[in-house]
């Protein structure tokens, strides 16, 4: 051991660090995509087979893993190569400065608030979902690309319904619309209320599969809905959709600033009624 660390010199700590950067930015790309998902699963199988050949005395399954370890790299490009042309692609876009216009900054909440009320009142649904740490770049390459700065207007014209685009969702990426016209996975549970739509749907199957947050307008009710983990909180006021944005779009409070929950209410149930409170600005403790 003594040896290894003399070894190890200025340039195998570059070395080191470069690699350390390459992997580093690789899972950053690949984060929230279905291939980080896959090829996660993937390293489980393929490691959990590798040590279970090597603590027994398995010589025909160490000979297929010998054989399959050179063709690995060669698997994976075949799989993903979607994948890694949108992560290739993505790289060239990638901006090394820092956005000023933040998902939770005073403006951007103002201008989806106030596009939210004004499309309540005139009856136009709407569906506004803001991406987090899930990226949903899949889903924002099926609609019609934006880029723009979010703007109460721009959020009334994409869902004017003369609009071609209005049927679909606008998603806020990087605190800029980054497309419009989006087609959402529909929620398969069974158990929601038969008398949403599809809209309803496409807003509580996108939430399920990311930690998503969406604005929804519903045209007949003329209300605004916040949908939250696949829990949809219905007829918010303006005031109370801007707080619960802000609240969620801000940073968790850490587990010693959580309350602990009272006698007879499990852990997770007490969870979820914390979660319930930011909807509601009026809600007593």
């Amino acid at each position: 051991m003594l040896e290894l660390f003399q070894q190890f010199g200025f340039w195998a700590a570059i070395d080191v660090l470069i690699i350390a950067f390459v992997i580093y930015n690789l899972l950053i790309l690949l984060r929230g995509t279905r291939a980080m998902q896959m090829v996660t699963g993937i390293l489980i199988i393929v490691g959990g087979v590798f040590l279970f050949s090597q603590l027994y005395p398995l010589n025909t399954l160490k000979w297929v893993m010998n054989k399959f370890y050179p063709s690995f790299l060669i698997i994976l490009v075949v799989l993903f190569q979607d994948d890694i042309r949108r992560v290739l692609s993505g790289m060239g876009k990638k901006s090394f400065l820092p956005n000023n216009e933040t998902i939770s900054s005073k403006a951007l909440l103002d201008e989806i608030t106030r596009a939210a009320s004004a499309l309540a009142a005139q009856r136009v649904g709407a569906l506004i979902t803001i991406e987090r740490n899930i990226i949903l770049t899949t889903y924002v390459e099926i609609g019609i690309q934006l880029d723009a700065r979010v703007s109460k207007e721009l959020l009334l014209a994409i869902f004017n319904p003369t609009s071609p685009i209005h049927d679909g969702a606008a998603i806020i990426q990087q605190g800029r619309i980054a497309a419009a016209g989006c087609f959402l996975p529909l929620t398969r549970d069974q158990n929601i209320d038969p008398n949403m739509g599809t809209r309803h749907r496409a807003a509580i199957g996108i939430t399920q599969e990311t930690d998503a947050l969406v604005v929804l307008v519903s045209e007949e009710g003329a209300s605004i809905s916040l949908v939250v983990d696949g829990k949809v909180s219905r007829g918010l006021a303006p005031k109370e959709l801007r707080k619960a944005l802000r609240n969620l779009l801000s940073r968790a409070p850490r587990e010693e600033e959580k309350p602990a929950a009272p006698k007879g209410i499990s852990s997770g149930n007490w969870t979820m009624i914390n979660k319930m409170r930011i909807f509601r600005s009026g809600t007593k403790k």
